[in-house]
């Protein structure tokens, strides 16, 4: 297999502007430092289907269990701004259980009534015992800068603010005010957002077990006064959870079948990957994973290594990818899976960083055809040493959604290759790194 240096861009997106730091200095001023965040528990949180383009919705609801719904039929802005473009984010989350969200309208210039109506897109929560209340939060912001949003990423956005929510919950904040808190808990990913946006209005609810969670059909106005919310909310027992169909399309449904579950164990794999070495890397199976180990840097600023499943494509698939950084101290590292892979130098980049950033582009013969996503951080991926679960489906007519520790960051058509294989990548600009591709699991639709 041919050894190349894959280009890479240098240029960082900037995470902070001037602007957006003298907005977040009064209001975050006097907040005090808070414990690290735990990691959010929502194993099945994927996109579904809603009856508009214009909505993107994710619903934390586990098959088995309860869930409270939320139902919102009317948000009613007080003072909406005067081109009408407004972006309203919901989230409703248990700061010990799962997390749901929802963004309305998606699109530019947004909707221009004053009242918006989301009665089409409950929001729903899984429940268990322990569950003692839950919080819906809404808030409304106009754009003054929309290419800002679209830089971040709507669904990255959108993701942002969800898993920030459960975790200020989790954390059990005084703090009135969650935009500023998760605002200043995005350690500057959120700031040049936050300063490209109005706050039109938000306001927090919370629904209690010891209240019997359902809440008949009520209105409330925002304390900043900026909008009023009807909401009415539902619980649902597993019994008759059992009866609604789980608005999450998890890698078995359909008419996809699961063609490999690669758990790499005795160092065997039912695929065949490239192995080799040379003074500089060792790429071989292992028992309970495909490893890259970067040993030298020769020539070059950095170590790079990749192998590739051979002698198969696939072109109508889904694939979850378990990949593992071993080396705390490593500097600069990057990994992840380079599909619709054609060979070395023609493929889709699909990568996280070991500080916490992902990157999503179309290389074409060995350069950048297409920036999807630069460098940019997230917040539902694990940094440092640290194992990361990499989503991806991909299709014959060139639409492709990608997704991180169950969070969706990115959905594109792009229809440069028409299918392709499998690689496993591994870069750092210090020595020795390893990476490692602990499982992997593909879902074909079509196949036997």
């Amino acid at each position: 297999m041919r050894r190349i240096a894959l280009k890479t861009p240098t240029t960082y997106h900037a995470l902070a502007v001037c602007l957006a730091g003298l907005c977040l200095a009064w209001l975050l001023s006097g907040c005090q430092s808070s414990p690290p965040a735990r990691t959010p528990i929502a194993p099945e949180l994927t996109p579904h289907a809603t009856p508009s383009s214009d909505v993107f919705q994710v619903n934390g609801v586990t098959a088995g269990a309860a869930r409270l719904r939320v139902t919102v039929p009317a948000v009613t802005l007080a003072d909406p701004p005067p081109d009408g473009s407004v972006q309203l984010f919901l989230v409703l989350a248990d700061p010990d259980g799962t997390y749901s969200y929802l963004l309305f309208p998606a699109n530019r210039p947004g909707d221009a009534s004053a009242q918006l109506d989301l009665s089409a897109w409950p929001l729903e929560i899984s429940l268990d015992d322990a569950s003692a209340q839950a919080s819906l939060w809404a808030l409304a912001v106009s754009n003054r800068a929309y290419q800002t949003a679209e830089q971040y990423g709507l669904e990255a956005l959108v993701a942002s603010l969800g898993i920030g929510f459960h975790r200020w919950l989790a954390q059990g904040d005084s703090h009135d005010d969650p935009l500023a808190a998760i605002v200043s808990a995005s350690a500057g990913a959120l700031y040049e957002w936050f300063g490209s946006v109005d706050v039109v209005g938000q306001i927090t609810v919370t629904f209690r077990a010891d209240e019997g969670w359902n809440t008949a059909l009520t209105s409330r106005h925002s304390p900043d006064g900026g909008l009023n919310i009807v909401f009415t909310a539902q619980h649902i027992s597993a019994d008759e959870a059992a009866l609604i169909p789980t608005p999450s399309p998890d890698a078995l449904s359909g008419t996809y079948t699961l063609t490999y579950d690669e758990t790499f164990a005795g160092g065997q794999s039912s695929l065949r990957w490239y192995e080799g070495r040379d003074s500089t890397f060792t790429n071989v199976l292992t028992d309970g994973a495909y490893e890259i180990r970067l040993t030298d840097i020769v020539q070059r600023e950095y170590a790079l290594s990749w192998g590739s499943t051979e002698g198969v494509r696939f072109t109508d698939y889904r694939a979850e990818a378990e990949v593992t950084l071993v080396e705390a101290g490593a500097q600069d590292a990057r990994y992840g899976v380079w599909f619709n892979y054609q060979d070395d130098y023609n493929f889709i980049y699909f990568g996280i960083a070991n500080d916490g950033r992902y990157r999503v582009a179309v290389i074409l013969r060995n350069d950048n055809r297409l920036e999807i996503q630069d460098w940019q951080p997230h917040p539902a991926i694990h940094p440092g040493a640290a194992t990361n679960t990499l989503f991806i489906e991909a299709s014959p007519s060139g639409d492709i959604t990608l997704g991180i520790n169950g969070e969706p960051v990115a959905s594109f058509n792009d229809r440069t290759f028409n299918g392709g294989s499998l690689a496993f990548f591994c870069y750092a600009r210090s020595v020795p790194t390893t990476c490692r591709l602990e499982r992997l699991r593909i879902w074909e639709r079509g196949a036997p």
